[in-house]
């Protein structure tokens, strides 16, 4: 009787993965948020940028976008640049900027992005605004990284 059920155990344990199957999950895009400041190289001394990543597997779609640097002493700075985009490809990324801000103080940097396809994702940073020159902590560094 033992031999019987080891018998039977041993062909179930051969039959079921022929049954079984592998399901894949739908490909879905996820937005993340980068925030940078200012470089003190021309062309990149001026300016506060975000970039919005598709890191999913699947585009996003119909994306808009919230850029404003906020802050200074006496909360003299005040920046605002939005918009629209029709679409991020999977690894993708889209890049958008305040340039110009001038002041002087330390100040908050926030991006806002939602797609129809996607969750809502905000980024914020600290910075300290000296002129034309925002300095955002090691923000060059971490576009390169995932930290």
């Amino acid at each position: 009787m033992k031999i019987k059920l080891i018998r039977i155990m041993v062909c179930l344990l051969l039959i079921l993965p022929v049954f079984s199957f592998t399901t894949v999950a739908e490909p879905s895009p996820n937005l993340d948020i980068k925030i940078i400041g200012s470089l003190p190289f021309p062309y990149f001394s001026n300016n506060v940028a975000g970039i919005i990543v598709n890191t999913g597997d699947a585009t996003a779609y119909n994306i808009s976008y919230i850029l404003t640097i906020k802050g200074g002493f006496g909360e003299t700075i005040s920046e605002t640049n939005q918009g629209y985009e029709n679409e991020i490809l999977p690894h993708n990324a889209y890049a958008v900027g305040i340039f110009g801000t001038y002041g002087f103080g330390p100040v908050i940097i926030t991006l806002t992005a939602s797609a129809t396809n996607a969750e809502n994702v905000t980024g914020t940073a600290k910075g300290f605004q000296i002129g034309g020159f925002t300095w955002v902590p090691f923000s060059w560094f971490y576009i390169f990284t995932k930290g």
